[in-house]
């Protein structure tokens, strides 16, 4: 009995204190995400973009510092500029370095550890070398332009962005309330789970198979690589489940985590494969989770 309570107690203590630490930031991020989906059009965009295939990549990798828009809504939004002449590896760019490059994601993960700007700084770097290079590169791995759903619709039941509200005639308060509360939930239902099985981690693995799998350079950065997409966390608060993993397992594991997730995660996938051709997703994954890979296996 005494063993149980010690268990849960010290789960609690655990799942609590990410909790507590992240709340603040997953209610700005919902607000934030609110604003920007309901704000931010495809055209301001459009306009923002350079159309040169390089100098677009690298502004576009930067861009999410100005235009920061929430993990579900970069995968239609990249569609339509796609459609509306964006080069292709550009519009990629976008969606894949905006939820890593942007304010409040710089913030949370400083916050996060402990004000530790190596975390940071590797974080915002890598996260814009690896969108920028994925994007050329899947320009030379599209060989055409045919890799759009002609059949996409944006639905509630496959997007949280509340984009499926835009034909009704609403305010523009109406529509960021309600982007606002399914993000929230959205954000909500996942970091708790995520919190959730970084506690469970810490409570019931022993420390010594956890430090066995965590020193292991390439067994550590594939385990924290798979389930930074299997939780689908949004990047706003992986910080927080990231931080608690840094006694446990190596940097560039934990590295590899927070450079992932915000890429390409579960909920992600399947935003992909309603919008795209399949083929163009599965290199467009291969290439994400090589280059992660690769960069978390270089780092100490």
């Amino acid at each position: 009995m005494g063993y149980t309570i010690e268990i849960i107690t010290k789960f609690a203590l655990i799942f609590s204190s990410i909790m507590i630490e992240a709340i603040p930031f997953i209610l700005i991020g919902a607000m934030l995400s609110a604003f920007m989906q309901t704000f931010l059009t495809e055209e301001i965009l459009e306009k923002a973009m350079p159309k040169n295939p390089l100098v677009g990549s690298l502004a576009a990798g930067l861009i999410g510092l100005i235009f920061p828009i929430c993990e579900c809504a970069a995968v239609p939004i990249t569609r339509g500029l796609i459609k509306k002449g964006v080069p292709m590896n550009i519009a990629v760019t976008y969606m894949l370095a905006a939820p890593i490059i942007n304010p409040l994601v710089i913030l949370s993960t400083y916050y996060a550890f402990n004000g530790n700007a190596k975390v940071v700084g590797l974080r915002v770097l890598l996260g814009f070398v690896i969108s920028v290079a994925t994007g050329l590169i899947m320009l030379v791995l599209q060989k055409n332009n045919d890799f759009i759903k002609d059949d996409f619709l944006c639905n509630s039941n496959m997007c949280t962005c509340g984009c499926n509200t835009y034909g009704i005639r609403k305010s523009k308060l109406n529509l960021m309330i309600n982007h606002g509360i399914k993000e929230l939930y959205d954000i909500g239902k996942y970091f708790i789970i995520g919190a959730a099985l970084a506690a469970l981690f810490q409570v019931f693995v022993p420390k010594e198979k956890f430090l066995l799998l965590g020193t292991n350079p390439i067994l550590g950065v594939v385990i924290m690589l798979l389930f930074a997409f299997f939780v689908s966390l949004c990047s706003e608060a992986d910080a927080f489940v990231a931080s608690a993993f840094l006694g446990s397992f190596s940097f560039g594991a934990v590295m590899g985590f927070l450079l992932l997730g915000p890429m390409v995660d579960l909920k992600n996938t399947l935003m992909l494969f309603s919008t795209y051709k399949k083929t163009f997703v599965f290199k467009l994954i291969f290439v994400v989770f090589s280059l992660c890979f690769i960069a978390s296996c270089f780092i100490w």
